[in-house]
């Protein structure tokens, strides 16, 4: 699939991509759209545990992430 990019230059289709094309890139957050990772994907789990909008506790929260986004990290 294609990158589409905002006009911030952010990746906005990350979920639909796979880690090679999003590593070292900005990307919008594939669950949220609230938050932009400078440099993916670094940031992520912290992000995943106090930011983003998924219930659960903080370690329940980035295990949801980690697993729904697993095609995103290498």
């Amino acid at each position: 699939m294609k990158i589409i990019r905002n006009n911030n230059g952010a990746i906005i289709n990350a979920s639909y991509l796979l880690a090679d094309a999003i590593i070292g890139e900005r990307v919008l957050c594939p669950e949220c759209g609230n938050y932009t990772f400078e440099n993916w994907p670094f940031g992520w789990d912290a992000h995943a545990a106090h930011k983003c909008n998924i219930n659960g506790t903080e370690t329940q929260r980035k295990n949801i992430f980690k697993n729904r986004y697993r095609h995103l990290f290498r």
